[in-house]
């Protein structure tokens, strides 16, 4: 008896979503790094060093049980479709995680290494997505995950954060499993196929004329350029190879600091607010350049629950405020602004932004990862290589962490110092 044929799995990109892997510059910017500080002493064999058959089991059972841990990109036949994510055939759980060779210092340590971050690129060909583990000096452990944007947004992310750990230490999770045992990728010739019976399925009237008025409400020529950029990707992925990625991507820092979220969030009601209206009016009153009416991008959700299955669900809009101005004042004028927006039909960002914040909110209880406690998560945006700031907060267990990029020149422990500062209230006595 013949064995039963496979199911074919496709998840067509949404066009836009292209963009993060239309050049290799746009490609290595949505690289998105993290990474867990998490307590040591469950994660060590009885003679104390890093268990690592416990830490592979544990990710075997979670990340590689995952459906989006398995997904890779796949090019369609002369570009007539959107890339779709498909099983990767050849999933082989070591080739995304790496163990440091030796222990580091958190204080002096290269704290995007610790991410994840070693300067390489994902392969396009497998999975987007790497875990660092490295032994800390003070026993506790650093748990590195590289994602990319064009798999996921920032509260998808933070799904996948928690399809990493467990609600308790004793919690076993489901896998090891297979997520697509019984099913097969989608060859790069049956993509159209299979985007035409979707699109077809999805129309309101199936008869050959109403589908043909379907078809031509999009401008031809659009269609025609998309599938030309599609077949000449291979060619222009690289153009103008190192010298155009160092001229698009200088060197940047990254570092991170700690509030206590309750506070901050009272801190943002008080000034006629949400925390993530504070966090923008913080960057933006931490700006110490020349140019004073400061611009930011600033992420909002754009796909409602009903509408159209989309991995990425966030628009770009700009906010800007006086960076001169009381803190009181540029909380109100970002949040005027984006309560004023059509989330629906946002603006594309204005060009002279010099960064984006935003906050995303985790869970508020501790989680475990192998049995061990995640004291802390430490997120870094996907920042374009233009920008002169960028922050994300991650509101985790009582605390909010926010870490930020800024050029290689910039002082960036100040800069956050500062953005500390007016994420908290003033204490009794203190003067404004």
């Amino acid at each position: 008896m013949s064995p039963e044929p496979k199911r074919i799995h496709a998840e067509f990109m949404k066009t836009w979503e292209e963009g993060y892997v239309s050049t290799r510059i746009a490609y290595e910017t949505m690289h998105t790094p993290c990474f867990f500080l998490v307590r040591g002493e469950q994660l060590r064999d009885e003679d104390g060093r890093l268990d690592r058959t416990r830490i592979d089991d544990f990710l075997r059972a979670t990340a590689a049980s995952a459906p989006v841990f398995r997904l890779r990109l796949q090019r369609s036949f002369l570009g007539l479709t959107p890339p779709a994510w498909v099983p990767d055939d050849d999933f082989d759980l070591a080739r995304h995680v790496i163990y440091a060779d030796a222990p580091v210092d958190l204080a002096t340590a290269d704290i995007r290494r610790l991410a994840g971050d070693d300067g390489t690129l994902l392969s396009i060909d497998h999975p987007l997505w790497r875990m660092r583990v490295t032994e800390l000096t003070d026993g506790d452990v650093a748990i590195g995950c590289v994602l990319h944007h064009a798999a996921l947004d920032g509260q998808s992310m933070m799904k996948v954060m928690t399809m990493l750990t467990t609600k308790a230490a004793d919690d076993d999770p489901v896998g090891p499993d297979d997520p697509f045992a019984g099913t097969r990728a989608a060859r790069a010739t049956e993509l159209p196929v299979l985007a035409a019976a979707r699109w077809w399925r999805a129309l309101p009237d199936r008869a050959p004329r109403a589908a043909v008025r379907s078809y031509l409400s999009k401008p031809l020529m659009k269609r025609a350029r998309r599938v030309a950029g599609r077949l000449l990707l291979p060619l222009r992925f690289d153009a103008g190879g190192e010298a155009a990625r160092a001229a698009a991507l200088p060197p940047r820092v990254s570092a991170y600091t700690r509030v206590d979220y309750a506070r901050a969030r009272q801190h943002a009601r008080d000034l006629g607010g949400t925390l993530s209206d504070l966090l923008a009016a913080a960057a933006i009153g931490a700006w110490d350049g020349a140019k004073r009416r400061v611009t930011l991008r600033f992420p909002v959700m754009v796909t409602a629950e009903s509408g159209p299955k989309a991995r990425n669900s966030v628009r770009d809009i700009s906010v800007q405020a006086d960076a001169d101005a009381p803190l009181a004042d540029r909380v109100l004028a970002v949040h005027e602004q984006i309560a004023a927006r059509d989330e629906t039909d946002a603006p594309a960002p204005s060009d002279d932004a010099i960064g984006f914040t935003t906050v995303i909110p985790w869970v508020s209880r501790p989680r475990y990862f192998a049995g061990s406690e995640v004291r802390e998560v430490i997120p870094f945006p996907a920042s374009l290589g233009s920008d002169e700031l960028a922050a994300v907060g991650v509101i985790y267990n009582g605390a909010m962490t926010v870490g930020a990029n800024m050029p290689a020149r910039s002082d960036i422990a100040a800069t956050l110092d500062r953005i500390a500062a007016q994420l908290m209230p003033l204490d009794d006595g203190e003067r404004p």
